[in-house]
């Protein structure tokens, strides 16, 4: 056996998160292994997606977006120029360098639907970055019919690098607002903000027209790729501003598609975020529902039965034959890396999601380097470091929804109930909604606006904390988790 299979220690399982993989693969100067033995959703449409039909993905944390964004990614750089960023390091940050995006905070929901000052100001970024992109195949333009001003932009985006674009894109619009003499510090409402917005829009529509004339003359196609659109709680304000930041996000990644699409134009952005980030109040809205009805892929491994054929098993099978050079078959390796574990029970502790599988065995690797074949206690060492491994980036999921505060009492409000639920102490929805109050209370402080304690336990089921059970009509056991399609939880059912 030593000289058929390797040891755990000695085979390359990747990481939990796509871009950590991705980032630790550029250090050391190879592919991912989530490309090498990459592996998509089945029945993903690959052919709408690089046709520009579907552009948006969603799902759940550790579903496989950024696994998938990195693969489209790779295909269309064989194209033309394609430029791939994650929204947090590019947008948020440098957006947090700006008063002008200090908005006040609102408590009416309409004065929220008609803020459209990011969406124009993200637009105006994504136009910057893709002017740049198309300066790369010919940077002989037709500048004269542009103005002075925007003459020395397209010069300064020819020699500038993809990051000091995001910063010449913010720079201007800091700029725009000083000519408009706005004193940020002052703002009492939102008009100056909507006024500047129309001034950006203006602008931006010249731009844009200029960009679409040059895609019409280029010959390879461009390619922009958003990743980890999200937001973070950090005050009631910054919450409500991130989360508007995403909103407009998503509408203004459209909006331009929808032009390149009009004038046919070879030039696409793609984009990815958490299906959790769809559920806040500011988001769901219907523009945005509409928007991801029609142009998005949802991500998820939910439609398929908890048996050893699960297609997550082949996954992981692809990440083991690539570290052994491709001479182990399917069934020697779920009966040699899985002798001791049966699968149905895996997919049972897990939430059915790649990142679950490949903790799991990073664990093992860390813990049992040496074996081959995990013994029974060797699992369950296994599955204690992979809870707490697992439980941690459930805290980092939910934060962008609660408070530090309101996320200490969330822990502590575990620690004290969950011996008792894993005892199979029955607990109803209504009494598990009463526990959960004072981490609602502590989460909504002193907030107007925020969402409404049926939509926090929503929230708290979107993320994988419970799930329900309940008798069917027929006397069957019926479970019901967010991770396998259940949209919501059952209201009589048991936690």
């Amino acid at each position: 056996m030593r000289n058929e299979f390797l040891k755990l220690g000695e085979i390359q399982v990747g990481e939990p998160d796509a871009n950590a993989e991705y980032f630790s693969a550029l250090r050391g100067k190879r592919e991912p292994l989530f490309l090498s033995a990459f592996l998509m959703t089945p029945h993903l449409p690959l052919s709408e997606i690089f046709t520009g039909e579907k552009f948006l993905l969603h799902g759940q944390k550790g579903t496989g977006k950024t696994a998938t964004l990195r693969y489209i990614e790779r295909e269309v750089k064989k194209k033309g120029p394609t430029e791939f960023l994650i929204f947090k390091k590019a947008f948020i940050e440098e957006a947090d360098l700006l008063a002008f995006t200090k908005i006040p905070l609102f408590v009416d929901e309409e004065e929220i639907k008609r803020f459209k000052h990011n969406y124009h100001a993200l637009k105006r970024v994504f136009i910057y970055i893709l002017i740049s992109l198309s300066l790369q195949q010919d940077k002989e333009s037709a500048i004269d019919t542009l103005d002075t001003e925007n003459k020395g932009l397209i010069s300064k985006l020819m020699s500038s690098k993809i990051g000091d674009v995001i910063k010449l894109a913010f720079d201007s619009l800091n700029s725009m607002s000083e000519v408009s003499s706005i004193d940020i510090g002052k703002i009492s409402d939102n008009k100056v903000l909507l006024d500047a917005g129309k001034a950006i829009k203006r602008n931006n529509d010249d731009l844009l027209a200029f960009l679409c004339r040059r895609l019409a003359r280029n010959t390879k196609p461009i390619h922009l790729i958003i990743d980890e659109i999200h937001f973070a709680y950090r005050s009631e304000e910054s919450l409500q501003q991130d989360a508007i930041l995403v909103r407009d996000c998503i509408l203004a990644v459209q909006a331009l598609n929808d032009r390149f699409a009009e004038d046919n134009c070879k030039c696409q952005i793609y984009a990815a975020v958490r299906s959790e980030y769809l559920e806040h109040p500011i988001i769901s809205t219907a523009d945005i529902n509409h928007s991801i009805e029609s142009v998005g892929i949802n991500i998820n491994w939910s439609t398929y039965a908890l048996t050893a054929n699960h297609p997550l098993f082949d996954m992981l099978y692809n990440r083991f034959s690539a570290s052994m050079g491709h001479r182990l078959t399917k069934s020697r390796f779920m009966k040699t890396y899985f002798a001791n574990i049966d699968p149905v029970e895996f997919l049972s502790r897990t939430w059915n999601k790649p990142r679950d599988f490949i903790r799991f065995f990073k664990c093992a690797k860390e813990l049992f380097p040496a074996s081959v074949t995990l013994s029974e206690s060797e699992s369950h060492s296994v599955w204690r470091r992979y809870a707490h491994d697992a439980w941690s980036e459930m805290k980092s999921s939910a934060s962008p929804f609660l408070s530090p505060d309101a996320l200490s009492v969330l822990e502590n409000t575990l620690r004290k109930h969950a011996p008792d639920w894993f005892q199979n102490v029955k607990i109803s929805v209504t009494e598990f909604g009463r526990i959960m109050e004072p981490v609602y209370e502590k989460a909504k402080g002193n907030n107007e606006n925020f969402y409404d304690f049926q939509h926090f336990l929503n929230l708290l089921y979107i993320l994988g904390l419970f799930g329900t059970r309940h008798k069917s009509g027929q006397h069957e056991t019926i479970y019901q988790t967010y991770h396998r399609g259940n949209r919501s939880f059952h209201m009589e059912g048991e936690v």
